[in-house]
């Protein structure tokens, strides 16, 4: 583990370094300084309710296996996930989630993977979408080419009983906790409505991000083109390969190269998702972390 740490600290701080050489230094704070803070806080109210709407969403997946927990409850769960997750390439932390629950793990983990496996399915339609739309560079294509097959391959992983008894055999994991997980996984999967109303929460969750992410580039220019806020996807699914801590510098590296198709400025690509991360994922991985600090359930 120690060398894949080691690796995805070095591509970290590889892209970081490539773009700082490669940006305006001096843009880039300035472009920080001069933001509009009373606009940004505008996004407050829209960040709450994303991950109520999260909250919900995997309420909604525990149901499935009579896991009943309080909306609170599982909004303090969900901000403990994003800490563990904000921690981990990939998001991986967020599976943490599951140890905060009085239930057998080889049932509650199930959850919190489908959790994420219908996270990916909305943001690779949104992503295609968008690049199809609005950003058909040679070169995002082709990354797009390369994460469809990708992601869908570790959905396919996560759902196929003999690559998952193989796994739990790695960590001493009897033939049980395979049949609850895979058990888990069909009732889940099985169950339409359910399907249903979590992937129109999380279409709900993404549109909200959006209006978020229109916020945050607005309030650093307000002359920025507003299609620039449709590119949102295509960073947040490409910093989702787990290369690198936290998604950090990939995410950066997609923004900047997106601004330059549109001629904009690059300082303001390596800005936004920056300060998109300060304000949804590391703010309430803060906050996640305080409710760590209390007894587990």
């Amino acid at each position: 583990m120690k060398w894949k740490t080691a690796i995805k600290v070095a591509v970290t701080s590889g892209l970081m370094l490539y773009l700082i050489s490669k940006l305006d230094v001096n843009a880039i704070y300035e472009a920080f300084i001069q933001m509009d803070l009373a606009l940004l806080s505008l996004s407050l109210p829209f960040i709450a309710l994303m991950y109520l709407i999260k909250a919900r969403k995997w309420q909604a997946l525990l149901d499935c296996i009579n896991v009943r927990i309080p909306i609170r409850r599982s909004l303090e769960i969900i901000l403990i996930g994003t800490f563990y997750g904000a921690l981990t390439p990939g998001r991986a932390g967020e599976v943490s989630r599951a140890f905060y629950l009085d239930a057998e793990k080889s049932r509650s983990i199930p959850t919190v993977i489908m959790d994420r496996v219908i996270d990916v399915i909305c943001l690779l339609t949104l992503s295609v979408l968008s690049t199809a739309l609005f950003f058909k560079d040679r070169n995002l294509i082709y990354l797009m080419v390369l994460a469809v097959p990708l992601f869908i391959s570790g959905i396919v992983i996560t759902m196929n009983e003999r690559i998952v008894s193989f796994a739990f055999k790695s960590f001493s994991q009897g033939k049980e906790y395979t049949e609850n997980y895979m058990k888990t996984i069909r009732e889940i999967t099985g169950n339409r409505k359910v399907l249903l109303f979590t992937f129109s929460l999380t279409l709900g969750y993404y549109i909200l991000n959006l209006i978020v992410y229109w916020i945050v580039i607005k309030s650093l220019s307000p002359a920025l083109n507003n299609i620039l806020t449709f590119s949102l996807p295509i960073i947040v699914i490409l910093g989702n390969f787990p290369i690198s801590i936290s998604g950090f510098g990939v995410r950066e590296f997609a923004s900047v190269t997106i601004f330059q198709m549109l001629n904009e400025n690059s300082a303001y690509g390596f800005t936004c998702p920056v300060v998109l991360y300060l304000l949804t994922s590391l703010s309430p991985a803060l906050l996640g972390f305080l409710f760590t600090l209390r007894k587990k359930v």
